[in-house]
């Protein structure tokens, strides 16, 4: 079959359009993940300014909470697909059944890097655990792991955290709360505690770190995605469980290199990023790091029962 000059060069420049044409662009899928911007989302920060979520096919978008419970309670509503928050939160919504799965372990205490610290207001009488007795402790949340951690430290030291009241109150407005004598104690994370400290107005109260009373090694945030997202979605929330643990594997060990970045996303002076204790990111999805809390969750009543940890996180592919 001959072809005509014409033909042939039109032939041939719609095969060099086709080899020259420049690929297509990854399709990114678009997740919300909610949560309190602390500094325990540095290494999700580090990760998105140096694109290694969006090389796995994630584009997401942080959006604010007040706290762990309120951003847990989001999730489960389907009103964004991916979380950030306390572990309690997460823990009961798995003993009753509701569409909320761990994807990842989060921020840890570690005893050698201590990041909350238990404090009082600086002119206030307490000098031990059992002078708190009868008295008001703030927390971020209701029967949250920090309401679990103050309980036990001060039950271990002498007094009797059944006689407490509690209240709820966002971290950063705890300190001048604490100044202003509307309760008694609390804790504060990093870096509201060292902002806190700097003004002469609060103090630790000894002995040790409230946060310790659990465990020495634990992981006290975690990651969570609806159920059905994650159902739907099982190589995305891996990746982003991947891709989290090696951003924290790099931040842990280069917290220079993130002062800026997250004193600019908590709003917080340069100055104290600088001078803070800084929580290690986990880098493993060890269920075994949340066993702790939940032994000690179920002994004080935050959630009705025991149950192996491995139960709660989304399965690891067979």
């Amino acid at each position: 079959m001959r072809l005509s000059r014409s033909r042939m060069l039109a032939a041939t420049a719609s095969a060099l359009a086709v080899a020259t044409r420049p690929l297509r662009a990854q399709t990114l899928t678009k997740v919300r993940l909610v949560g309190v911007h602390t500094d325990d989302l540095t290494p999700v920060y580090w990760g998105l300014q140096n694109g290694m979520y969006q090389k796995a096919g994630l584009d997401i978008e942080m959006v604010p909470a007040n706290g762990g419970t309120a951003a847990t309670t989001a999730v489960i509503a389907g009103s964004y697909e991916l979380g950030k928050g306390s572990n309690i939160a997460a823990l009961i919504a798995h003993l009753r059944g509701l569409p909320l799965t761990i994807i990842a372990n989060g921020v840890m205490w570690d005893a050698n890097n201590p990041v909350s610290v238990q404090v009082v207001a600086a002119d206030a009488p307490y000098q031990s655990a059992k002078d708190l007795n009868g008295k008001i402790a703030a927390v971020t949340g209701l029967n949250d792991i920090v309401q679990l951690t103050l309980s036990a430290w001060i039950d271990k030291n002498g007094g009797d955290s059944t006689t407490m009241k509690w209240i709820e109150l966002p971290q950063a407005a705890m300190a001048p709360a604490l100044e202003a004598h509307r309760f008694d104690l609390c804790q504060l994370n990093e870096p509201f505690y060292t902002a806190a400290a700097q003004t002469g107005r609060v103090r630790r109260l000894n002995p040790g770190f409230s946060m310790g009373a659990i465990a020495d090694h634990y992981v006290v945030a975690i990651y969570f995605a609806h159920q059905e997202f994650a159902t739907k979605n099982p190589q995305l929330v891996r990746n982003f469980a991947r891709v989290t643990y090696e951003a924290a594997a790099y931040t842990n060990a280069h917290h220079d290199e993130t002062v800026q970045m997250m004193a600019d996303v908590t709003k917080l002076p340069i100055e104290v990023y600088r001078k803070i204790s800084r929580p290690p990111g986990a880098t493993t999805g060890d269920p075994a790091l949340l066993q702790p809390v939940i032994d000690i969750a179920a002994k004080y009543g935050n959630i009705p029962r025991a149950f192996a940890a491995k139960d709660a996180y989304f399965p690891s592919p067979a």
